[in-house]
């Protein structure tokens, strides 16, 4: 798991077939939490988390987040610092939602 503190910021990506299994910032305490997966990358979710920013230029079909499994769990990300998410929510593979805080 990826825990932080109200002074930390954290920058994730995940390229060229990489995974993370875990989950980021489930305190809701970090300063910041930039999140970025290309499309051959993955993430497995295994708590609700909190994240400032996300980035899934081809991971996103519709309202379907395709290449991060939720396992019923909610990733909540900074509507204000997402435009491209346009405050939705959104669907994960497995259970579990994207979606505004």
């Amino acid at each position: 798991n990826i825990v932080t503190d109200k002074i930390s910021t954290v920058s994730l990506s995940l390229k060229n077939g990489s995974s993370y299994t875990g989950a980021i910032n489930t305190a809701n305490t970090a300063k910041s939490i930039a999140v970025t997966l290309d499309s051959t990358s993955s993430w497995v979710v295994t708590a609700n988390s909190y994240i400032t920013t996300f980035s899934d230029t081809d991971g996103i079909s519709g309202t379907t987040i395709t290449n991060i499994t939720g396992n019923g769990h909610t990733v909540y990300y900074k509507s204000s610092a997402n435009s491209s998410l346009g405050g939705k929510t959104y669907t994960l593979v497995g259970g579990g939602t994207l979606k505004p805080v």
